[in-house]
């Protein structure tokens, strides 16, 4: 019996996330705008958000978990995902492009879930109902745009928790192997105690906001949960690796986690926290980190060596000008809309750049 062909999910779904972002955040912006009609869906102003975490987000998820797979059910995961992006460029929030985007979902869950649920560690066996959120998220969140409103400030959440794990799980054997080129041994790298905490606190403060209940108490864990962040970062050290930019823009990234779990707290004690918790989450710490990972892992598949590309830190440095720009915005009401186009084209210019680094590395 033939055995079925497999292949790196990775090498598929990092160039069409990376092209699907370069595109989707100008041409949503331009038809809220009005100034193009052909794609009627993207003129919704929740469709953006949407399109970040559940297109885009999503496919790098599904990216860097599957590992090796099936073509086939490669096949079938990438052709639900473009019809459910095909429906909301036509029909925007709408039942079928839920019904597409819940089929893949689907698949992601049934490869990823049952394999970290057998982890012995607890905090390994988390990313299994984490991943199963995202994937409900992802195939309810495309129903209707009052639906997704209601949703977003759960699945920030749950993206929060899974960056801060995966993220920490990226970084600690990246410094270990720092540590081990310089012959000294890297004691307590991944932080168990600290990664315990900020995932207990994330998981209360998930529960609390699914249901609606003690929102002080909330504020207050999210708040908690943005500091612990913090607190293993400076464990860390990052002033150490300023030699290294590729371990630099993956700080950045987890800064930006920190910042943004702490806006989500904060905004339930300063209303103007709001303007900036979604966008923190989502472009300084999503958009760095995804860029940052992909980058990477591509690179050194292919080199060795992290460094090996300059282009993929230029990348990563557009993308850190993008969220610097977004968040400045909403706080420099004068120059608005300069800052957030500015932001736009590093966003849009970051994810070219990375591209054509996964164009070279393939």
């Amino acid at each position: 019996m033939t055995k079925p062909v497999k292949i790196q999910a990775r090498q598929w779904l990092f160039p069409l996330a990376s092209l699907y972002a370069m595109l989707v955040l100008p041409l949503s912006v331009v038809s809220m705008l009005g100034q193009i009609r052909w794609l009627p869906g993207l003129a919704n102003p929740h469709v953006h958000a949407h399109e970040l975490i559940f297109g885009v987000a999503f496919l790098v998820i599904c990216g860097y978990l599957l590992g090796n797979v099936e073509r086939k059910k490669l096949l079938w995961l990438t052709a639900c995902w473009l019809l459910a992006r095909i429906s909301f460029w036509l029909l925007g929030f709408h039942p079928l492009g839920s019904l597409f985007a819940a089929g893949a979902a689907f698949m992601l869950a049934q490869q990823v879930v049952p394999a970290f649920w057998r982890a012995s560690k607890w905090q390994n066996r988390s990313v299994a109902p984490i991943v199963a959120l995202v994937g409900l998220l992802t195939a309810v969140a495309g129903a209707d745009a009052s639906v997704f409103a209601a949703l977003l400030p759960h699945a920030l959440i749950v993206l929060s928790a899974l960056m801060f794990f995966m993220g920490g799980r990226v970084i600690a054997p990246v410094l270990a192997s720092f540590w081990l080129q310089q012959n000294v041994r890297m004691g307590n790298r991944v932080q168990p105690n600290v990664e315990g905490a900020g995932l207990v606190a994330l998981a209360l403060g998930f529960l609390l906001q699914v249901l609606d209940v003690l929102p002080v108490i909330k504020g207050l864990l999210l708040l908690l949960a943005g500091g612990i962040i913090a607190v293993r970062i400076l464990r860390w050290q990052p002033w150490l690796y300023r030699s290294r930019p590729d371990i630099l823009f993956l700080f950045a990234g987890y800064c930006g986690l920190a910042l943004g779990v702490f806006l989500l707290g904060l905004r339930e004690f300063v209303p103007v926290a709001q303007l900036l918790a979604t966008h923190a989450v989502t472009v300084a710490a999503l958009g760095v980190l995804m860029v940052t990972i992909m980058a990477r892992v591509t690179v050194v598949k292919l080199y060795k060596d992290a460094n090996a590309l300059k282009s993929s830190h230029v990348a990563s440095g557009l993308l850190v000008l993008a969220a610097i720009a977004r968040l400045l915005a909403p706080l420099l009401p004068a120059a608005y809309m300069p800052l957030l186009h500015s932001a736009m084209l590093c966003w849009s210019l970051g994810f070219a750049v990375l591209l054509s680094v996964l164009w070279r590395c393939r």
